[in-house]
């Protein structure tokens, strides 16, 4: 990434940054995780951070700030949280959105705005926010839209809306001063359509301190989870419109005279019910479904299998990278990936030599690879110790936060270490 100003100047005042991201700590999602490392990180790295979220539909569950974010994390009661359905969807994105301009306005001497792109191009708005406040801003590209709400199901590529929600996507680079993409295919996407935009490229990452390997002797929570089984394949994590856990199920089918093979299922999500509903069908008693577990139980949750999955329908590893993957290589255990062996998600499953891929829809397939690893539990242990090694060298959660705090200094001309 170049840095768009000009020459570098000293700081009297920490830099702060405004943090909009929906999901914040205690809500559950995918990128709960992400955004509370992220804001604990820049403070801990010399930032002053105010977060503006969603507050839970539970407010008995609002835990104390973390004391280096005390008074700095405002929350908005927003009556459309959770709730399923695409008209309550776009409510929820509709209802933060305004939230987040008009508190945001509120909040005083602001450097830099970092926005994450849910709600979908959610970087408009948040880019009005920041020439308000004489702010930078930097739009965390998670996933491309309107591309994923195509694999999803939810519109057409042939349609007027989608050409509307095309342009506004190819705005929301435009009046980016940085785009922080989880990918380099994201990366290169983004330069592609927008030429001359400045990009950083900053995985996601995973705190390999709290998820770590560990067994049902030290952590009890794992034999829950492991729902019985002698050698457990998991998913975990947001059962939506992306993923296709069909595929998942299609496997158990396949090997559900293996008694000692248990399918375990983590998460909510649009999809649930009907998996669940085909699970019945289908007479699956290899498979358990549980709901999506807090925080502070994702390293059990991920200690409680010999082997990941990750689903994603055809073409969704172009435009969405899982970040589950890395909680299962941090946690020593092997994945397999149901995507394309072009795709980035496969590349780095590869290079890591911490699992294998299969083609999405190719149930049988991933079967057979299951009744592979069930076989070689050597196999079992040195892939997930590879998967291990890789995301403490390349993907920790000190690593991100210094590409971020890197990134920062850039774009503001700020001396290293006078953030």
């Amino acid at each position: 990434m170049n840095a768009s100003s000009g020459s570098s100047v000293s700081r009297t005042k920490p830099c702060h940054v405004l943090l909009i991201t929906s999901y914040y700590s205690p809500i559950l999602s995918a990128a709960t995780h992400l955004m509370k490392d992220l804001a604990e990180g820049l403070v801990d790295g010399g930032c002053q951070v105010t977060v503006l979220t969603n507050r839970p539909a539970n407010a008995s569950a609002l835990p104390p700030d973390d004391p280096r974010l005390a008074g700095h994390i405002l929350r908005t009661r927003n009556p459309f949280l959770r709730r399923l359905g695409a008209p309550a969807k776009v409510c929820e994105y509709l209802w933060f959105i305004a939230f987040f301009l008009i508190r945001g306005l509120m909040v005083p001497k602001v450097d830099i705005i970092f926005v994450v792109s849910t709600p979908p191009l959610s970087g408009i708005p948040a880019a009005l926010l920041a020439r308000l406040k004489g702010a930078k801003l930097v739009y965390n590209l998670q996933d491309i839209f309107p591309d994923s709400a195509v694999v999803a199901g939810m519109l057409s590529s042939r349609g007027q809306a989608y050409r509307w929600l095309r342009k506004a996507e190819h705005f929301s680079y435009r009046v980016s001063d940085v785009v922080a993409a989880i990918s380099t295919s994201f990366s290169e996407h983004v330069q592609r359509v927008v030429p001359g935009t400045v990009v950083a490229t900053i995985p996601n990452w995973i705190d390999t301190d709290h998820v770590q390997p560990r067994v049902a002797s030290e952590d009890p929570a794992i034999t829950e989870f492991r729902q019985g089984g002698v050698f457990v394949v998991q998913y975990a994590g947001n059962m939506g419109f992306m993923q296709n856990l069909e595929v998942v199920l299609g496997a158990a089918a396949c090997l559900k005279d293996h008694s000692d093979i248990r399918f375990v299922f983590i998460g909510d999500g649009n999809a649930k019910q009907n998996l669940l509903a085909l699970a019945r069908q289908q007479g699956l008693a290899n498979c358990a479904f549980l709901p999506l577990q807090p925080l502070e139980r994702v390293p059990s949750v991920y200690n409680a299998c010999d082997l990941g999955v990750i689903p994603l329908k055809p073409g969704a590893a172009e435009i969405a990278v899982p970040s589950k993957t890395w909680n299962y290589l941090a946690a020593g255990r092997p994945v397999i990936c149901c995507v394309e062996e072009e795709s980035v998600l496969a590349g780095v499953v590869r290079e890591s030599g911490s699992g294998v891929v299969v083609q999405p829809t190719d149930a049988e397939g991933l079967a057979r690879l299951i009744l592979e690893y069930h076989r070689s539990p050597e196999r079992v242990l040195a892939e997930g110790r590879q998967g291990r090694d890789y995301v403490v060298k390349h993907l920790s959660r000190r690593i991100a936060i210094q590409s971020y705090l890197h990134t920062f200094q850039q774009l503001l001309g700020t001396p290293a270490g006078e953030m």
